[in-house]
């Protein structure tokens, strides 16, 4: 899936007044992950740890990546789990500010 950009990010936000949109913004900054550092992490089979993963991390960390496999595979993925992720945390954070 594609990075989650501004134009996507306005039209979740579409609806809500000034205070929210501004509440969802600076709560979706502090939260959302970057892509590069998960790279970075999956070169020692921490990326997990770091999109909240525990559990896949800890059995990922313990067979030393799949015998190189999975961290292989996840390597090339860190990138779209990342933008899974920030997508993910978005939607999470509207429906909080939306009860708001």
């Amino acid at each position: 899936m594609a990075e989650l950009g501004i134009a996507e990010l306005a039209q979740m936000t579409q609806g809500l007044d000034e205070n929210k949109k501004l509440i969802f913004n600076q709560q979706y900054q502090s939260e959302k992950k970057d892509s590069g550092i998960t790279i970075i992490l999956a070169l020692f089979c921490f990326d997990r740890f770091w999109l909240g993963d525990i559990g896949m991390g800890v059995l990922k960390y313990l067979s030393g990546g799949g015998c190189g496999i999975w961290w292989l595979i996840d390597l090339f993925t860190a990138k779209n789990r990342t933008d899974d992720y920030n997508r993910n945390k978005a939607m999470e954070i509207l429906a909080a500010v939306r009860m708001m």
